[in-house]
This record gives structure tokens, sequence and C-alpha cells, in this order.
């Protein structure tokens, strides 16, 4: 995980490969996050895949450096 604020756009989507990107970290590693409820998806109607927001992953940055 990075120690700067990741580079996102808060109100933008991002899939968990660009997730895993922007908090440098493994997509498999940003799975595990999903299941254990630290970064939250939700799955698009049109195409069926999982999307989060780029304010819940600066939510779990600040979360795993408990930045207020």
């Amino acid at each position: 995980m990075i120690i700067s604020k990741p580079d996102v756009i808060p109100d933008g989507l991002y899939n968990q490969k660009q997730a895993a990107e922007a908090l440098h970290l493994d997509r498999h590693t940003v799975a595990r996050y999903e299941a254990n409820g630290r970064l939250k998806f939700k799955t698009r109607k049109a195409d069926n895949r999982k999307v989060t927001t780029g304010a819940e992953i600066i939510r779990c940055w600040q979360g795993m450096y408990l930045v207020k």
C-alpha cells in the first residue's frame, strides 16, 4: 500500500485491477479486502462487473493509515 493519498477521482468508478493499481496492491489483495469488508464494490447492471468509487478507495487507504 502506498503512503501518499491515492490519485483517484472521488466520483470515478474503478474495477478491482484499477483499485489495486491506485493502492499499489496486488489484485488478489484487493479481492481479500472486499471479502473482509475493507473495500466495498457494487455490481454494475450494464455488464455485471464489480466497481468501486474513488471515494471508497480513499476511505480504504485512510483506514489503513488512520488518517483523519
